[in-house]
């Protein structure tokens, strides 16, 4: 009887250890960059995935690492490894990427834990408006809840045991839409905040419902008819009104010029008398009288 108690607290030990080494599940999207983090102060680091495949990542010697290929391709040592941060980053997630990945130290697991890919689906919703997350589930047998979290932090969770508890703030699910099967997020006043990466888990987070992962992106709000605000659209709009201005003011001046020049074409073309000169030769009659004695 002593053994087996010694027994079942080592296992215990053992397994509490192993949890202490263990970093949470990671979600990372397809073609997005992800890190997998990893403390050591040991002479020897290294890096495997060992589910669903088994293979050596990299390895690090008194300091100098390696990456092996394929892996080298995408895979690369987050932070400064002198100080004993041997993270890891992928640059580029595949999808081939999931699995269980482990660091160790001197031989000793350090970090560990599971990654997840996804490729989500895409959803836009307007800064104010009413947006819905699709998600779907057989929810008929032994579905007792729904989880939703948002970038890796729960949300909202719906059970069959409070079936009247359906929302958490501006976030909800259907109790109908449940027993049917619709698991979709509402959101009823949608905030820039709320973007960032969604998922939706059923029963425990057992399984994942279709699509198991969304992405909100967020527009802000433009109002209609919004009169210019910034000084740029009053510069904008008084150069314009000068140019015109400056346009009219001459199409004035030229119409008046016109008209001024025609109205004295007629006294320059009036034909006048010509001038007779005088002969030098023709005697000039005088109307003085001579008084002869």
């Amino acid at each position: 009887m002593t053994s087996m108690k010694i027994t079942g607290i080592s296992l215990m030990v053992c397994l509490l250890v192993m949890h202490s080494h263990t970093f949470p599940d990671i979600s990372a999207i397809v073609d997005g960059p992800v890190s997998l983090p990893c403390n050591c102060s040991g002479d020897k680091v290294e890096w495997t995935i060992f589910s669903p495949i088994k293979a050596s990542i990299a390895e690090c010697h008194h300091g100098v690492c390696e990456i092996k290929p394929p892996f080298n391709k995408s895979f690369s040592f987050l932070g400064n490894t002198s100080s004993g941060n041997f993270s890891i980053s992928i640059n580029s997630t595949r999808y081939n990427d999931l699995g269980m990945y482990r660091c160790t130290c001197n031989g000793k697991q350090v970090s560990g834990g599971k990654l997840h890919v996804y490729d989500p689906r895409i959803v836009t919703g307007v800064e104010g408006n009413i947006t819905s997350l699709p998600c779907y589930g057989d929810t008929r047998l032994d579905a007792k809840d729904v989880q939703w979290k948002k970038d890796g932090k729960d949300l909202l969770e719906y059970t069959r045991a409070k079936p009247n508890e359906t929302s958490a703030g501006r976030f909800s699910v259907s109790k109908q839409g449940f027993q049917d099967g619709d698991l979709s997020l509402h959101i009823s006043s949608v905030n820039l905040s709320d973007a960032g990466f969604y998922l939706c888990l059923i029963h425990d987070e057992s399984r994942e419902g279709d699509p198991r992962a969304v992405v909100l992106k967020v527009k802000k709000h433009q109002p209609e008819h919004q009169p210019p605000t910034t000084p740029n659209c009053y510069i904008k709009y008084l150069v314009v009104a000068l140019v015109l201005g400056l346009v009219s003011l001459i199409v004035i001046g030229a119409i008046v010029y016109s008209r001024i020049k025609d109205c004295k074409k007629p006294e320059e073309d009036t034909p006048t008398s010509p001038v007779q000169e005088e002969s030098q030769m023709i005697p000039k009659y005088s109307s003085t009288q001579i008084i002869q004695d």
